[in-house]
C-alpha cells in the first residue's frame, strides 16, 4: 500500500525548505548525510527527536544549529479523514515539538505532512 523510504526531516534555515537525510546510528534516529530538499513531504511513523545537547548550546549562543528533526518513512498520501493539528518545535520556548493549539509535547504520529507553507501537521486516528 505504502512506498516507504526510511528519512529524517527537518526545516533547512537557509533554504526555507525541507531536508531529507538518511537516519543513522544504532537507533535509526540520528542524522546522517542529505540526499535531497524538497518544498513538501509526508512521513508514516514519525518519532520527534531533539538532541538536549546540542538545544542547550543553541539556547546559550543564540546559534543555529540542526539538533530537532523528525524521523520515519517518506510516503505518497494521507489516508482521507485522519485528524490533524499542527505542530511547531522552538529551542528557545520547548524543549520538545509540541502542538501548537495547547502547547502538548508531541513525541510521534502516525503521519506528518511538512507543508510547502513551513507549517508541519501530525496526524493520529485517537485525536
Amino acid at each position: 500500500m505504502f512506498n516507504k523510504t526510511p528519512a529524517i526531516v527537518y526545516k533547512n534555515l537557509i533554504r526555507g525548505d525541507w531536508s531529507l537525510a538518511t537516519p543513522a546510528g544504532k537507533s535509526g534516529t540520528g542524522r546522517g548525510k542529505v540526499f535531497g530538499h524538497t518544498d513538501s513531504v509526508i512521513l508514516m511513523y514519525g518519532k520527534c527527536i531533539v538532541q538536549e545537547s546540542a538545544r542547550q548550546r543553541v539556547v546559550a549562543k543564540k546559534c543555529r544549529e540542526v539538533h530537532a528533526w523528525i524521523v520515519g518513512d517518506i510516503v505518497d498520501f494521507i489516508p482521507c479523514g485522519m485528524p490533524g493539528r499542527e505542530v511547531s518545535y522552538n529551542p528557545y520556548r520547548c524543549e520538545t515539538f509540541h502542538y501548537r493549539d495547547n502547547g502538548e509535547p508531541v513525541t510521534q504520529a502516525e503521519f506528518f505532512h511538512f507543508a510547502s507553507d513551513g507549517t508541519v501537521t501530525a496526524y493520529n486516528w485517537e485525536d
